[in-house]
């Protein structure tokens, strides 16, 4: 088990996202998302996060990417998204995070991973 800290920091998500991301870990799977830029190095392996939601998660894997084709979801990813990703990390030459992450459920300061 994994001790918390008072206060969570919130992860971010498109609000469009918010639901299809919500039903996702419910059902007790993985889920992944990319940060580029600003975001770059600000969510950390084994760290507990709230979403926008109130649900708390843990990453359980990040990984550094250099190349928009080097995404491992990158058939799945829409032009756009392919387009903004490039356009915060190989364009101007920086790294992309690739991010894994699991809901967990906080109870009095412990954290328990939600399986199936």
């Amino acid at each position: 088990m994994i001790t918390i800290n008072e206060s969570i920091e919130t992860i971010s998500f498109p609000e469009a996202e918010h639901k299809a991301i919500q039903e996702h870990i419910n059902s007790g799977k993985e889920n992944s998302t990319t940060r580029v830029e600003y975001e770059f190095g600000k969510y950390k392996l084994n760290s507990v996060y709230k979403t926008p939601w109130e649900d708390s998660i843990i990453i359980t894997k990040v990984q550094k990417l250099y190349k928009i084709q080097e995404h491992p979801h990158y058939d799945y990813l829409t032009e756009e998204q392919r387009n903004e990703i490039f356009e915060y990390s190989e364009k101007i030459n920086k790294p992309y995070e690739f991010i894994i992450f699991k809901k967990y459920i906080v109870e009095d300061k412990d954290i328990k991973i939600i399986q199936k």
